[in-house]
């Protein structure tokens, strides 16, 4: 296994204002609808995290980092691997929001591939909660 850290970023414009997507980024309901079917998180600095994937896998962490609506940074691991570190950041722009995903950590070469299309599905998943929010 190779020791050497990774960063995947991916980026989407979502038609949401800031505050709606932090709100999908911090509410462990709207987590559950596009990151893991369960989800606890305390949102602030030294807060827990706590995911269960469809697959069984759990991954623990501990928050790091909260800007109110600009940026949300946490470390988390799952048994027998390492830690990574995600930061999710926020920017107003015309069509909403961007949302920036940067995943660094140390993991198998294949790891970054595997993780750019994980996040990539789980930002379309976010996508259409948005969109269930925004027309409800």
């Amino acid at each position: 296994m190779s020791t050497l850290a990774h960063t995947v970023t991916r980026a989407v414009v979502l038609e949401a204002p800031p505050q709606q997507v932090w709100e999908a980024l911090t509410d462990p309901d709207a987590l559950s609808e596009w990151l893991a079917p369960e989800v606890e998180i305390e949102v602030q600095e030294g807060g827990e995290v706590r995911c269960r994937f469809d697959d069984g896998e759990q991954r623990r962490g501990e928050v790091e980092l909260v800007e109110e609506a600009e940026r949300l940074a946490f470390h988390w691991w799952r048994d027998g691997a390492g830690p990574s570190r995600v930061e999710f950041v926020l920017d107003a722009v015309a069509d909403g929001t961007r949302l920036t995903v940067i995943e660094t950590g140390i993991a198998a070469p294949t790891a970054p591939t595997l993780l750019a299309s994980a996040w990539g599905a789980r930002l379309g998943s976010l996508r259409l909660v948005l969109g269930r929010l925004v027309l409800a």
